[in-house]
């Protein structure tokens, strides 16, 4: 049963994308992708062996052996870049997502999907910062758990801080906002008062989260 977040991912790529999909765990996206020819390309690297196994025996599974290439690598080190025009990488944390990006050679690379766990304020300022641009942001739930994923391509951007903090604008996203919103109110309640400048900071992104649900609805009205 192949996973909501990993047809949006696919929903994300083109017919001339050639994919890698980085921490491919059971090369799930890879064969969805090559099953439904919706790339011309996708295979699948990660850093476990054992991981690779039950990847390599779902590619038998699928009769895919022939036509998806699994990879031994810690992030793209042990992998020819120059084969692919699109990264996947979903499911890390943001640091490790950025030492896989900074210690490689990404020049053929024109389109990244990518799903950080954390600090998507940090990941927002480094990725507009290397040379890409976030093209869309967008959330998932699926089986209880919320995911963002970014749509990005290579390309100059700059974003306010309201973007940093809170995300590109997507009409999309408005159960996310709210969401968001919620989570940081409870969050409030929970802080001394004597911690002012924090209180104000959670505020600013409460706000902004809000300015985001009125754009929504003074756009529903034009």
């Amino acid at each position: 049963m192949v996973s909501n977040r990993i047809k949006l991912i696919a929903s994300l790529l083109s017919k001339s994308d050639k994919v890698l999909d980085v921490g491919t765990d059971h090369a799930l996206l890879p064969i969805y992708l090559i099953k439904n020819d919706m790339v011309e390309l996708a295979d699948a690297s990660d850093i476990s062996s054992n991981v690779l196994i039950n990847a390599k025996n779902n590619l038998s599974k699928s009769n895919l052996s022939n036509k998806i290439n699994l990879y031994l690598s810690d992030g793209l080190k042990s992998i020819d870049v120059s084969r692919y025009n699109t990264l996947v990488i979903c499911g890390m944390g943001y640091y490790t997502i950025r030492d896989i990006l900074m210690d490689s050679n990404l020049e053929t690379i024109n389109k990244m999907i990518i799903q950080t766990n954390n600090h998507y304020s940090d990941f927002r300022t480094f990725i507009v910062s290397f040379g890409y641009k976030i093209k869309e942001e967008i959330w998932i739930q699926d089986q209880g758990i919320d995911y963002l994923i970014f749509n990005i391509e290579k390309g100059l951007q700059k974003l306010s801080n309201e973007e940093i903090l809170c995300g590109v604008y997507n009409e999309k996203n408005i159960k996310y906002y709210e969401n968001e919103i919620k989570k940081y109110e409870e969050v409030l309640k929970s802080i001394p008062n004597n911690l002012s400048n924090k209180i104000n900071e959670i505020n600013i992104i409460v706000d902004i989260y809000k300015s985001y649900l009125s754009r929504e609805k003074t756009e529903e009205k034009n």
